[in-house]
């Protein structure tokens, strides 16, 4: 294009231009752009006797790698230049004002670290400029899953954020686009589950229950924490509430409506805190191999197909409490992953130092009792009360008290569970298979005194379903019994109360 502008340097004009006798079409751009990769092919060689040499395949293959390179380029054109012909006034005027705001952006220094606005290099901030003006010629699409977190997030943060998950390489940013963008649009259609108790059939608590991922509190520079208690984390226990084909849900949730309302409160921790990253406290307390199932892999297979479209929002991790043995295998891991991550990241074999550093980025008010703060519980938190979303939706205030599973097998097809309850403390009891054979449940009284008894049975085979058993007061002793009926199966028996009670 320079090379094109030197040969054909803008001469001023009185007269307007002509309208195109035809349209731009495709065939003529890459006439032109056939004509111009061939004006700049390189010299031909010859052999020792003078001849010239032909590598018919080289040949074959340039050519082939020409047409196709044509062609793309071609229609990127055509798509360009139909646009800027079809742009309006306004539309100019408004594009003129989103550079100059995205300009202004990039100049602000909210954040000392390089790769964010402020603290660019010449060919980053070129990177970024040219990722913008690809989104703005781009499917729609690519905008909306950059600009998703727009409520939260000025536009110049987003544009680094994606950048710096692919080292500013543009073309790499749109690779991890096109990842995303089948599963983004899928969410998108289904306004990425914004009533979630209604789109799985039960609160978000119950989920949280057997995948204890909950933010809770900011850290002192206003990052939202989140914690996962991997050692509390139930495979068994996620296939009796939900398919696999609909975990992804919950992730879609968490990160369009709760992420942000967590950000939100970090701006009032922080006014100057201009991130959209969170920090994750990874608890390996109680972690077992029975935990780590092809069903946990897969988990974390749906969870990373979301979060490809929210690259970058990793603050730093802490792993607390890790085993004695934990620690050889990261110092191997550490040397195969990429050094920016890797300096995210800090393991903690030592409760005591573990709880030191957290104490270094947050505030005590602001860390769970769990940890020895004085901030609400981690149950609390999951209860989803503190994390409703601008339309009131997000959580019903249900605490899960009581989280049992029941295995049986065929040498014991019976199973019980005994627990307390307090006085003027109310509960509600379900059961949660995906046996379709079902059981029949007994609730009884510490003296045998039966409750009530429910025959649980499903509808089809290998499909999650609940059935309540039965709401009961305290003070007093139970005992909840499941009988597998025709085989055996795996059942999650769940006590919610409200958290105010």
């Amino acid at each position: 294009a320079f090379e094109g502008i030197q040969m054909y340097p803008p001469l001023p004009t009185t007269e307007p231009d002509p309208i195109p006798r035809s349209p731009i079409s495709v065939s003529n751009m890459q006439t032109l752009l056939r004509d111009y990769q061939q004006s700049g092919e390189e010299e031909d060689t010859y052999d020792e006797v003078g001849e010239k040499k032909i590598d018919a395949e080289a040949v074959a293959a340039a050519s082939a790698a020409a047409d196709a390179a044509t062609e793309k380029a071609g229609m990127a054109l055509e798509h360009q230049a139909k646009r800027l012909m079809s742009i309006d006034r306004a539309t100019a005027e408004y594009l003129g004002e989103s550079t100059n705001l995205l300009l202004k952006e990039l100049n602000s220094q909210s954040v000392r670290e390089k790769g964010f606005p402020g603290e660019l290099t010449p060919k980053e901030l070129e990177a970024v400029k040219q990722f913008q003006s690809e989104l703005n010629t781009r499917d729609p699409i690519y905008k909306q899953i950059v600009r998703s977190l727009s409520a939260v997030e000025k536009e110049a943060y987003a544009l680094c954020r994606f950048l710096r998950a692919r080292k500013f390489d543009v073309e790499k940013v749109f690779e991890l686009l096109d990842e995303a963008r089948p599963h983004y649009a899928k969410a998108q259609e289904n306004k990425f589950y914004l009533d979630l108790e209604a789109e799985l059939g039960f609160s978000r608590s119950v989920f949280l229950s057997q995948y204890p991922a909950v933010f809770s509190g900011n850290a002192k520079n206003g990052c939202p924490v989140m914690y996962m208690k991997l050692g509390s984390v139930q495979p068994e226990g996620i296939k009796c509430i939900v398919s696999l084909e609909k975990v992804d849900r919950f992730f879609w949730n968490d990160i369009t409506y709760v992420f942000p309302n967590v950000l939100k409160t970090g701006r009032v921790v922080n006014p100057d805190f201009a991130r959209t990253e969170n920090i994750t406290v990874y608890d390996l307390k109680g972690v077992s191999r029975s935990q780590v199932t092809s069903d946990t892999f897969e988990m974390i297979k749906v969870g990373n197909a979301v979060m490809s479209s929210f690259p970058e929002t990793l603050h730093c991790l802490l792993i607390i409490n890790a085993p004695s043995w934990f620690g050889l295998i990261w110092s191997l891991v550490k040397k195969m992953i990429d050094a920016r991550t890797a300096s995210k990241i800090e393991v903690f074999t030592s409760a005591k130092s573990g709880d030191k550093r957290m104490q270094e980025l947050i505030d005590k008010n602001q860390i769970p009792s769990d940890y020895g703060g004085t901030g609400p519980s981690l149950a609390t938190a999951a209860s989803g009360g503190a994390f409703l979303d601008d339309s009131g939706r997000g959580g019903n205030n249900a605490m899960v008290v009581l989280n049992q599973l029941l295995s049986t097998t065929k040498r014991q097809m019976e199973k019980s569970h005994d627990f307390e309850l307090d006085e003027g403390k109310e509960l509600m009891l379900k059961v949660y298979t995906r046996c379709k054979s079902g059981a029949t449940v007994v609730l009884s009284r510490g003296g045998g005194e039966k409750v009530t008894e429910v025959d649980v049975i499903g509808d089809t085979d290998d499909e999650p379903y609940s059935t309540t058993i039965e709401t009961i007061k305290g003070p007093g002793s139970f005992t909840v019994k499941v009988k597998a009926r025709l085989e055996p199966g795996v059942f999650l028996v769940l006590g919610t109360t409200l958290a105010s009670n």
